[in-house]
């Protein structure tokens, strides 16, 4: 006789259920309950019924109280699990357990006559979710090649709009604008996570490292879409690139330009943090590096002299400096950069009109032939496999290889776009420009009152306009004297050399 009843809801968002179905099916299943008489206890989740048992907390909540219930309700039994492996796994509980399973329509004693009718509706329901599966899998790569939003809940700015594609939410964008200034002005994720206290990401938490690093790294905000297609292992085998989708809410000249503020501020990984540690001592802090052995070095504050600062040794024994004579030194070779980073912009002009985008649109075009003939042999190797000529090993690792390589001509052929892109001259001014906006920024500071502010500031501008600063002690001086005879003087001494690496 049945008394107790565990109650499984499980409605899926990939179907297009949201809470108003989940609500509708408690409700029913509170009734059912009621009109009964039984005791029962829910279980509900929003989740896909093709997800394992281990990501299903509720279904798995429900088994480890198996032994509490006569029997289990379910609005239908494809609510159970879309995978037949998972759904004979559920009913072998069930069976070991002499316990029923319950809808609103039918009783099935799993260890009766029942369990054939149940085994055919999981296999019905299985092979069902695959051919939704195929179909919504088939559906979404039109609609990305469309240039539609696909790819679930649109990023922070836009909103999916009646024609599918994304459309921009003005409040939200002037936001993600706000994100991108604070990173191309050289702030540090951290720095812009305290900046944007108070301020809410779409979900409606607080921004944090992940959220900012997500944001300023998504292409979206381009006007492009990139709709990354799977297999069941989650190894990309496809990758669609559209341009021009939507509105773009920065420009791609931007998205670059973040792009090397981020790298001059990491190494390696998101969480592999090697610019913005400590207190800022010297304007060049984070910059200086060894000549001889290539590593860091930082600054000490004088144990006896409170504001003197110094360079500390390296440890493969190159000697550090007091902080002033290092500027002066440092100064002397900066000067020369304004006026490299003006002829270097005279250069890539005339260089862009002379390199022809022909030599890069032929190589998009030869890699484009290619992955239509690794299609073609992908197509080939799965009618081979079927006609017998190929066995599932063979059939799997000829797959495997062949998405390999159409995943690296997909790779290569964003590049190569991207490079077509960077050879516009527009482009090429503007990032010039700005480096030269940015020197001039820094000298406004650099002579201004010192302090600790100022000194922030001077040490930001620099990180987005220099990658490095080699440092050397030398005993001997050279001097060119007179460049076109060639004549040289070496003075001896103690020196200090320094090379800028630019950006």
């Amino acid at each position: 006789m049945i008394k107790n009843v565990g109650v499984y809801l499980r409605i899926s968002r990939e179907s297009g259920e949201g809470r108003d179905t989940l609500l509708t099916h408690r409700t029913i299943a509170e009734r059912f309950c009621s009109e009964k008489g039984y005791s029962f206890k829910i279980y509900e989740e929003v989740i896909s019924g093709a997800k394992d048992i281990e990501e299903r907390q509720s279904l798995h909540h429900l088994l480890n109280d198996i032994h509490l219930y006569e029997a289990i309700f379910v609005i239908s039994t494809d609510r159970i699990s879309r995978d037949n492996y998972y759904t004979q796994y559920v009913a072998k509980v069930l069976a070991d357990n002499e316990v029923y399973i319950l809808t609103p329509e039918k009783l099935y004693d799993l260890n009766g006559d029942d369990r054939l009718m149940f085994d055919m509706l999981g296999a019905m329901s299985s092979q069902e979710f695959r051919i939704i599966a195929k179909r919504q899998k088939r559906g979404k790569r039109e609609g990305a090649m469309r240039g539609e939003w696909v790819q679930g809940v649109p990023p922070l700015g836009y909103i999916r709009g009646k024609n599918k594609k994304l459309k921009v939410i003005e409040s939200e964008a002037r936001l993600v604008k706000m994100i991108f200034n604070y990173a191309e002005s050289g702030y540090g994720i951290q720095n812009i996570v305290s900046k944007l206290d108070g301020y809410k990401t779409k979900a409606g938490n607080s921004f944090t490292n992940t959220a900012i690093y997500t944001i300023l790294n998504n292409k979206t905000y381009t006007g492009s879409i990139i709709y990354n297609i799977k297999d069941k292992k989650g190894k990309i085998t496809e990758t669609i690139s559209m341009k021009n989708a939507h509105e773009a809410i920065i420009t791609k000249e931007q998205f670059k330009s973040v792009k090397e503020a981020i790298k001059g501020r990491m190494s390696g990984d998101m969480e592999t943090r090697n610019r913005s540690r400590g207190k800022v001592l010297s304007m060049l802090k984070d910059l200086l590096y060894c000549k001889g052995c290539g590593l860091k070095m930082g600054f000490r504050k004088d144990s006896k002299q409170k504001h003197a600062i110094y360079l500390k040794s390296c440890k493969c024994g190159t000697r550090g400096i007091a902080e002033p004579h290092l500027l002066t030194s440092f100064m002397s070779e900066f000067d020369f950069l304004q006026g490299f980073f003006r002829d270097e912009w005279e250069k890539a002009l005339i260089s862009s009109q002379s390199v022809s985008k022909d030599t890069l649109l032929q190589q998009v075009a030869e890699l484009n032939k290619t992955q239509g003939k690794l299609s073609k042999r992908l197509s080939r190797a799965k009618n081979a496999y079927l006609d017998g000529v190929f066995n599932k090993e063979e059939y799997l690792k000829s797959k495997n290889d062949i998405e390999n390589e159409l995943t690296n001509i997909s790779n290569t052929i964003n590049d190569l776009q991207e490079q077509i892109e960077s050879t516009n001259k527009d482009s090429i001014s503007s990032e010039y420009k700005s480096k030269i906006e940015k020197i001039e920024q820094f000298y406004k500071l650099y002579n201004k009152e010192d302090s600790q502010q100022f000194l922030e500031e001077c040490n930001r501008i620099l990180k987005l306009i220099i990658n490095k600063v080699y440092y050397a002690r030398v005993d001997e001086k050279v001097t060119i004297t007179s460049p076109l005879e060639g004549y040289i003087e070496a003075e001896q001494g103690d020196f200090v050399d320094l090379f800028i690496e630019s950006k």
